[in-house]
């Protein structure tokens, strides 16, 4: 099947700007993105999720280019609780996620329902701008996956773009700050309860 957003590839200037964009690259040189990159294919039923931010409206959440397979966002959850270091923190720390980028403060999970072309990467090392931490050095950690999706917001509007509303499902939304505690913590009871009746089937 063709991928949705397959025009934002196919069309050479428009698959260069959209490197660019994922790259980090600016006007003012390079920060942020991701590296180095590689094209791979999101496809339905597939689990993603995102890191947003509550102080913006959810049209621009949903709509962001930038997102994680389920297994990238899960291994950032173990490394907190094995570190018992906040799931806040250990995102910025594995995705390079400066302060000043955004509060960074709420999970969105989200089925995808349409076949969907992305770039993928890892975080690229940015340097802080943002009051009191000035300077400091994120690096993005190599077994960490991020994509940046084209064609999921219309920049002049701000708003989800048709791509958008035909290939995401947002399924839920947590604070940062409660994830483990809800979700993790239902995985667990429900794999408890698993085990259970394992148990009491056997012979």
């Amino acid at each position: 099947m063709t991928p949705i957003n397959q025009r934002f590839f196919d069309d050479p200037a428009e698959r260069n700007r959209q490197v660019d964009f994922a790259g980090g690259y600016g006007v003012d040189g390079v920060r942020g993105g991701i590296w180095p990159m590689t094209e791979d294919k999101l496809r339905p039923g597939e689990v993603i999720f995102r890191v947003g931010h509550s102080n913006l409206p959810m049209t621009k959440n949903m709509s962001s280019s930038w997102w994680m397979r389920d297994e990238s966002f899960y291994a950032i959850c173990d490394a907190s609780e094995r570190s018992r270091t906040s799931l806040a923190q250990l995102y910025r720390m594995k995705c390079a996620v400066s302060y000043d980028f955004g509060v960074a403060d709420i999970v969105l999970q989200a089925r995808v329902t349409q076949t969907l072309r992305v770039f993928a990467g890892h975080g690229r090392p940015v340097v802080d701008d943002s009051d009191g931490r000035k300077g400091q050095v994120w690096f993005g950690a190599l077994e960490i996956a991020q994509m940046f999706i084209p064609g999921l917001r219309d920049f002049k509007t701000g708003f989800p773009t048709d791509i958008c509303r035909q290939s995401i499902e947002i399924t839920k939304k947590y604070k940062v700050s409660e994830y483990l505690v809800v979700e993790r913590g239902r995985q667990r009871r429900f794999h408890r309860r698993m085990l259970a009746d394992f148990d009491k089937g056997a012979p």
